[in-house]
């Protein structure tokens, strides 16, 4: 299993020009389809900003909220082509967001993290920040701790810069934003498979007075071999996007 991970980790940080920032590497969660390891969603170490901006690997007082880069590389029995056992025609990236903050209009506690206009599910779609293959990471480092576009080496890639700003929290209440972020085994012509996923989120303490809320917590990130019943429901249930059909629970 160790010589497994370093190969994948050697993979995502061996691709990148002189004096690019190296991927901090912050979990490790298995991939697997019936059991069978297909490959790697794995996180970095987090990083705080400001309303997408000052971004640190140390939170300053100022913070709002924090910056995770999530990659999932697929391994020999995974890829694309050859052996591919879970007959996927590519991999995606599927995200929902649960948070106590107040809310912009047509938003939702518990939701599809997407914008309200998308058509389907993946956060791996323009707009969003993403990537695929090697690839340069995003234009925009205003909320990232590196300078310039180092570039990074997986199947899919997203880039995930969440805040709050106080003006959104509710008095005398902690705000709480988690994720659960999972992949995604798209498939033509035959339903979908959801994958292992990763848990993970923020906190800021509520300090009261002229303080108002902490700079972020993060929460850390737990691997889950499959999607919770909370996800399952969330696509389910979703008005905004009609997703459900298409996906193979089973």
């Amino acid at each position: 299993m160790k010589q497994y991970i370093f190969l994948f980790i050697f993979c995502l940080a061996s691709v990148k020009p002189a004096n690019a920032a190296d991927l901090e590497v912050g979990k490790i969660c298995p991939v697997t389809y019936q059991k069978e390891p297909i490959g790697l969603l794995v996180f970095s170490r987090e990083w705080y900003h400001s309303g997408r901006s000052d971004a640190s690997y140390i939170p300053r007082d100022n913070a709002t909220g924090v910056g995770l880069e999530i990659h999932l590389i697929n391994n020999v029995s995974g890829h694309l082509e050859g052996q591919n056992i879970a007959h996927c025609d590519r991999y995606r990236i599927i995200q929902i967001r649960k948070t106590n903050t107040r809310l912009f209009t047509g938003e939702k506690p518990l939701q599809i993290d997407v914008p309200d206009h998308f058509l389907d599910p993946f956060y791996d779609s323009a707009p969003l920040e993403h990537g695929y293959g090697v690839h340069q990471t995003p234009a925009d480092d205003d909320d990232k701790p590196w300078r310039g576009r180092p570039v990074r080496a997986s199947t899919v890639a997203i880039y995930d810069t969440p805040y709050v700003s106080d003006s959104y929290g509710i008095e005398g209440e902690d705000i709480n934003v988690q994720f659960e972020t999972c992949s995604v085994c798209e498939r033509d012509r035959q339903y979908d498979n959801v994958l292992s996923c990763g848990n993970w989120g923020y906190k800021r303490e509520y300090m009261g007075g002229m303080t108002g809320w902490a700079e972020p917590e993060f929460t850390g990130v737990q691997c889950k071999t499959e999607p919770s019943e909370q996800f399952k429901n969330t696509l389910n249930n979703s008005n905004r996007i009609e997703y459900s059909y298409w996906i193979n629970w089973r």
